[in-house]
């Protein structure tokens, strides 16, 4: 491992903006030292740094790293960006133009103690690729985050996004400010260990935001997805509440929240809590634990005929379960249940199985729960010979035309020569 750091503003590419005149290597803590580097072609090291270094006195704190229009970095420390701990100040930008994009492959826990000291940026329309694990540490003081997103701009991360923090300051690991981004989330998400509502989340949105999750969410204390401005939230994945406030929360605006997965209450709150104008699609199974709803909203809408809710007696001892039409219950199918009978948990199933009446059933043979009592005799195929004896075709019919001795006879002694 080497140290290496930036001795001109420049493009990570030129020679000349590093020491000794060689780019950093993958095996290097790469410094921006007071300097702006570019990030403009692919590249991998250890970490990149705002920091300074005892080891390295020449090493000074500041400056930052940048993606203006395109490339590809990845860090493979466990922590792969460390910044200075100065308010406002970001250790690396996402500042492309809409039709350019540019990939981070790395994870980030951001630690310090500075008020609104903050890890990564991403402004500007382009689209931003994060490929790694997002977290933000203990912090003793507010306005903190790891990621913090500024444009209408297009974010795709495949990673887990959680809050570590544990002492009660507004933090959040992925801050949403201004602009309306749509983010897509290939990961988990979960919020701080901090008992407040709205301290510590995984995800806080300031605006009317766009969020596709796949993956579950899973509160600790705070709020794992505070929506502060509502917006569209697209779950594919478990979402489970905490043990004093919800995974997600809809705190002011109209929001849409649509889950495809199982929703259940935590031990203190809900899985989902929004104000009368949030509306909720349940696309799974929902679950309240203890007395608490999964499920606590304006408007609420099943949208998938295989869903069942799970609800506590006065008592909480006993399971009370809410079916749709669709779930399999252990009923017969509708083939096996006599005709134009209806059955099901609320009558919506009825029978199509025709079942002949004992007296069209030969004697003796079994049907329905008894056996057929029809004797069919000789006089009952003498009538029924009788009754078609004219029909087209019918025995009586082609009997008509069959020659006998009699007949025979009388048309030979009728014959003259």
């Amino acid at each position: 491992m080497a140290l290496r750091y930036a001795v001109a503003n420049g493009n990570w590419s030129n020679t000349a903006t590093w020491d000794g005149g060689t780019l950093p290597t993958s095996s290097d803590d790469v410094f921006a030292n007071g300097f702006t580097v570019t990030i403009n072609g692919t590249f991998t090291v250890l970490t990149i740094r705002t920091t300074s270094n005892a080891a390295s006195p020449t090493i000074l704190a500041g400056g930052g790293f940048t993606f203006a229009n395109g490339g590809d970095l990845t860090c493979t420390a466990s922590n792969g960006i460390i910044n200075r701990d100065v308010a406002s100040v970001y250790a690396l930008t996402f500042d492309l133009p809409s039709g350019n994009s540019a990939t981070l492959r790395a994870s980030v826990s951001t630690i310090g103690i500075t008020t609104n000291a903050r890890s990564i940026l991403i402004q500007n329309t382009g689209t931003f690729n994060m490929v790694g694990n997002y977290d933000l540490n203990t912090s003793t003081l507010a306005g903190r985050a790891t990621i913090t997103v500024n444009a209408s701009t297009v974010i795709n991360i495949v990673g887990n996004i959680t809050c570590s923090q544990i002492t009660i300051h507004v933090n959040h690991t992925l801050l949403i400010s201004s602009g309306t981004p749509t983010i897509t989330i290939t990961g988990n998400v979960s919020g701080g260990s901090t008992n407040s509502l709205t301290t510590g989340c995984g995800i806080f949105s300031s605006v009317a935001v766009t969020i596709n999750i796949t993956g579950n969410i899973n509160t600790n204390a705070a709020a794992s997805i505070l929506l502060n401005a509502g917006g569209t939230l697209n779950v594919t994945g478990n979402t489970t509440g905490g043990n004093a406030y919800p995974a997600i929360y809809n705190i002011v605006s109209p929001a849409t929240i649509d889950l495809l997965g199982i929703s259940t209450s935590g031990t203190g709150s809900n899985a989902v809590l929004g104000i009368s104008t949030t509306f909720v699609k349940i696309r799974g199974n929902v679950v309240n634990t203890d007395t608490y709803a999964a499920i606590f909203a304006g408007r609420i809408v099943i949208d998938d005929n295989v869903t069942s809710w799970r609800f506590k007696d006065s008592t909480n001892t006993i399971t009370r379960t809410l079916y749709t039409a669709g779930v399999p219950l252990g009923n017969p199918a509708t083939n096996n249940v006599r005709f134009g009978t209806t059955y099901g948990a609320s009558g919506e199933l009825t029978g199509t199985l025709i079942v002949p009446s004992p007296s069209n059933v030969l004697q003796g043979v079994g049907t329905d729960a008894t056996v057929g009592t029809l004797l069919m005799t000789p006089a009952d195929f003498w009538n029924y010979a009788i009754a078609s004896g004219f029909d087209p075709n019918s025995i009586g019919d082609r009997l008509q035309n069959v020659s006998t001795v009699a007949t025979t006879g009388g048309q030979i002694a009728s014959y003259n020569i």
